[in-house]
């Protein structure tokens, strides 16, 4: 059987009703064995990785959905595959773990997602990158640029460039009196770039998520629609949502984006869409697969398949 680590923020505050990498990790196991990597404990010692992990076990049990062993020191290297699965904030300690996953690489471990593309792809700019209609769209930290911007457009979303979950996000109009409050805010007193982009009235018809593993485009995906008064549509914020068919008129340029995104190492990603636009694409920690799930059982047993799949070819092509 394959080995498969697991990098993950504290499985003690997951809640399993909601958490992707738990759905997946389940279906894992029924094939590989499944170590559970503590976070904190990953270190560099004499050009070898190491860090504390258990074995782990997931169960469906709500009360008790996991169990671990006895945590000791293991050698990364021995894994077969690392799941690496920290949430953002994308900082210096973010990218420096990608430092010691690029060992585990060269070591021969298979790692998802590739943390040579974690690191050159930021899932904001390549939404931006990759979709083919393009949002009128700043990077910046200069004020006089933004209040341009905003003076153009009239109404602009601001996005961090390193978070996730709709955190930090605001919604600008151009007669709001607060505005050089919430830049002087968001760019850390104009020393941080952020995103500006044009406000997409469609959102209110709701932020579609579309799962995208080892170049394959999910046919089911997740409409996430905001809550009343509000124009972020992140389930964390209140949003509601459907699970719906894919737009059949955007499949043929997603299929393109899931043979981009492979082409780079990146197995298992999440496109997010407002009309006909992609706005983001999360390559860190993706998420809505319990709640695909909800509707279409059998898709973590898909994409845990799809990467065992990948892994038969990586020690193939490497024998």
């Amino acid at each position: 059987m394959y080995s498969f680590g697991i990098i993950m923020d504290s499985i003690e505050k997951i809640n399993p009703e909601t958490d992707s990498t738990i759905s997946i990790t389940s279906a894992l196991q029924e094939k590989c064995n499944i170590e559970y990597i503590k976070p904190g404990t990953i270190h560099l010692y004499k050009n070898k990785v190491f860090a504390k992990s258990s074995k782990l076990k997931i169960y469906k049990n709500k009360n008790k959905f996991f169990q671990l062993k006895r945590f000791r020191l293991l050698d990364l290297s021995k894994l077969d595959a690392i799941f690496f699965r920290i949430d953002p904030p994308v900082n210096d300690y973010y990218i420096q773990l990608t430092y010691l996953l690029d060992y585990l690489e060269e070591n021969g471990v298979m790692v998802i997602n590739s943390p040579q593309s974690i690191r050159d792809f930021n899932e904001k700019l390549l939404g931006s990158k990759l979709t083919q209609n393009q949002v009128p769209t700043l990077m910046t930290s200069n004020k006089s640029l933004i209040m341009n911007f905003i003076k153009t457009h009239k109404k602009v979303v601001i996005k961090p460039l390193n978070m996730m979950g709709g955190k930090d996000i605001y919604l600008i109009n151009e007669l709001d009196k607060n505005k050089s409050d919430i830049i002087k805010k968001s760019t850390a007193n104009y020393s941080k770039n952020i995103i500006v982009q044009k406000y997409l009235k469609e959102v209110k018809n709701g932020d579609t998520r579309i799962l995208i593993y080892n170049g394959k485009v999910y046919k089911k995906v997740l409409v996430r629609y905001p809550p009343k008064n509000d124009f972020k549509a992140n389930l964390v914020y209140g949003g509601k949502y459907i699970v719906k068919n894919i737009n059949n008129k955007h499949l043929s340029h997603l299929k393109n984006v899931a043979i981009f995104l492979k082409s780079q190492r990146v197995y298992f990603a999440g496109v997010d869409m407002i009309g006909d636009n992609i706005t983001e694409i999360n390559i860190t920690s993706p998420t809505g697969v319990k709640q695909i799930e909800s509707k279409n059982i059998g898709l973590s047993k898909l994409i845990a398949d799809e990467f065992i799949m990948l892994l038969e070819r990586y020690y193939n092509d490497k024998a």
